[in-house]
C-alpha cells in the first residue's frame, strides 16, 4: 500500500509541475505577455518579484515547520508514516527552490549589465519560477488545510 501511495505522490508532484510549466509556456506565447513592457518596468518589477518570492518562500518554510511541530499527534504521525505527507514537504521544497531561483535571477538583472538576449532569458526564468512558486505555494496551502482538518478533534 505504501508503494502505491508513494507512486501516486510522485505522479501528482510531476503533474502539478507539468501543469505550472504548461501555464507558463501558454502565458509566454499569449498576446497578453510582452517582455518589452516588463523590461521597461526596470528594477521596480524585480524588487516586487524579490519581495513576493521571499514572502512566499517564508510561508512555505513556515508550513514545513508546522508539519514538523505536529508530527507528535497520532493522526499526523499515521499520515506521515504511511507516506501521505511526502508531497507536502516535496511541494514546499520545489516552491522554495523556485522562489530562490526567482530571487537570484532578479538580483542578477538588477546588479549586472547584461546583453539583451541574456536579460530576456533571465526575465523568463524569473517569471516562470515565480509562477511555479505560486502554484506550489497554493498546493501546499491545500495540503496544510487537509492536515489542519485532521488535527481537529471529532
Amino acid at each position: 500500500m505504501r508503494k502505491i501511495t508513494e507512486r501516486k505522490n510522485w505522479i501528482k508532484l510531476f503533474a502539478v509541475l507539468l501543469l505550472s510549466s504548461g501555464v507558463t509556456v501558454a502565458l509566454f506565447n499569449s498576446t497578453l505577455f510582452d517582455i518589452q513592457q516588463i523590461k521597461m518596468l526596470g528594477s521596480d518589477f524585480h524588487y516586487n518579484a524579490i519581495s513576493m518570492s521571499a514572502t512566499i518562500g517564508g510561508f512555505l518554510f513556515t508550513g514545513i515547520s508546522i508539519l514538523i511541530s505536529t508530527i507528535d499527534k497520532d493522526r499526523i504521525k499515521r499520515l506521515w508514516d504511511n507516506d501521505y505527507l511526502n508531497n507536502l514537504h516535496r511541494a514546499a521544497i520545489v516552491g522554495m527552490i523556485s522562489n530562490v531561483a526567482s530571487i537570484v535571477s532578479a538580483f542578477f538583472l538588477m546588479i549586472l549589465e547584461l546583453d539583451d538576449k541574456v536579460t530576456e532569458k533571465l526575465l523568463y526564468i524569473e517569471i516562470s519560477s515565480l509562477i511555479v512558486g505560486i502554484v506550489f505555494f497554493s498546493w501546499c496551502i491545500k495540503q496544510l488545510a487537509f492536515i489542519m482538518r485532521k488535527l481537529k478533534d471529532k
